[in-house]
């Protein structure tokens, strides 16, 4: 594991046995649900509105509703049965990692963030790609600080403040996507060497335990 490599440290069990974890993930499958819902609410507005329009010839709202039924359902399995059990079975299989970190805007992306992982040489470990949460972009100084991270740097991750909450999905972005200057590092002077410091401290153990 690469983190080890670098010193910095890496819990001793799964990601899904810190306390609270498994709650946030149940609340995303909840979120999730609440979602569907209030655009089941509003198909059905639509459907009633086309109704009223066309209730001489109820083929044009069987066929519109034929499509809500079937996308309403797809929706669900996805975003309220599948996403929540792949999130939680990563937590499940991966260890938090913890790691000095940069977070930068994305030009043209209003909401997702660049999640940058530097090495203890200031160079960029990985990067990825996110929806990070509004506090956590407001509360790091400067765009920098520490992350605990869970998963395979090369594929899709999760994202925590010390502590595990809160959590959120991370996606690795593409080298070609990455501008020069994420690629060239630039960690930042002694601020970055106490990130370093904290990522390799065993300060956070009783945390990560």
């Amino acid at each position: 594991m690469l983190a080890e490599e670098y010193g910095y440290q890496v819990s001793p069990r799964p990601a899904a046995d810190t306390v609270g974890v498994r709650a946030q993930v149940e609340e995303i499958r909840k979120s999730a649900q609440r979602r569907v819902l209030w655009l089941a609410l509003g198909s059905l507005v639509f459907l009633g509105v086309l109704y009223a329009i066309f209730r001489e010839d109820p083929v044009i709202v069987l066929i519109p509703l034929t499509a809500m039924v079937l996308g309403l359902l797809a929706g669900y399995r996805s975003a309220c049965v599948k996403a929540p059990r792949k999130l939680l079975t990563l937590l499940e299989a991966s260890r938090w990692q913890v790691w000095p970190c940069r977070l930068e805007e994305i030009e043209g992306k209003v909401v997702q963030r660049r999640v940058v992982l530097l090495a203890p040489d200031k160079s960029v470990a990985a990067s990825f790609v996110a929806v990070v949460p509004h506090s956590v972009w407001l509360g790091m100084t400067d765009g920098r600080g520490v992350l605990w991270i869970a998963g395979d740097l090369r594929f899709q991750g999760v994202a925590a403040v010390p502590g595990g909450r809160p959590l959120w999905v991370i996606e690795p972005e593409k080298p070609a996507q990455r501008p020069s200057a994420s690629a060239a590092g630039g960690g930042g002077g002694s601020g970055f060497d106490e990130l370093v410091s904290e990522a390799r401290s065993a300060v956070v153990w009783n945390m990560l335990n």
